[in-house]
Order: C-alpha cells, then structure tokens, then sequence
C-alpha cells in the first residue's frame, strides 16, 4: 500500500508541476517562441520581408511571408490561437 501511496503522490505532484508550467508563459511569449521556431525551421533564402538575401538586399515582396508559404510565421500577430494552444499541449501546458 506504501508504494501505491507514493506512486499516487508523485502522479499528483507531477500533474501540479504540469499545471505550473501552464501558467510559466504569457500567450505573447509563447507567439515570439513559435515565430523563432518557425523561422528556425525556414529551409531557404528569404522567410520574411524583414530578412535580407544572399546579395545583401532586404527580402520585402520576394519573402516567403509575401509568397504566404504555410506555417511560416514572421511576426507574433500572425500566430493564430490554435497555435498557441497547441504549444501548450505539446509542452505540458508551457
């Protein structure tokens, strides 16, 4: 009974622990993690306007962003909810 009782103290501290991290991040915060992952992610020249080519010269209209490549997020705005709420899950409640 001893270690069930321990086994059933760890799974509830484990679940408040869960539900800490929940609140460790603001939604904005979590939208500027989810545009540097995205950017990260990025395989190519150009993700946003505000990047700049090979040759120096500021993407702008020749951007991904601008050519709207799905998923790529350039600015916290552009982050949807549905994005949010599912870094949330992903990262136990991040």
């Amino acid at each position: 009974m001893t270690g069930r009782l321990a086994i059933a103290c760890l799974t509830a501290l484990l679940a408040s622990a869960g539900a800490a991290v929940a609140e460790r991040y603001h939604d904005d915060e979590i939208r500027r993690m989810i545009v540097e992952d995205s950017l990260a992610r990025f395989s190519g020249d150009c993700p946003c306007p505000y990047s700049y080519a090979w040759n120096g010269r500021q993407c702008a209209d020749n951007s991904a962003y601008m050519k709207r490549v799905p998923g790529l997020y350039c600015y916290p705005q552009d982050v949807p909810a549905h994005e949010i709420r599912l870094f949330r899950e992903r990262n136990g409640g991040g």
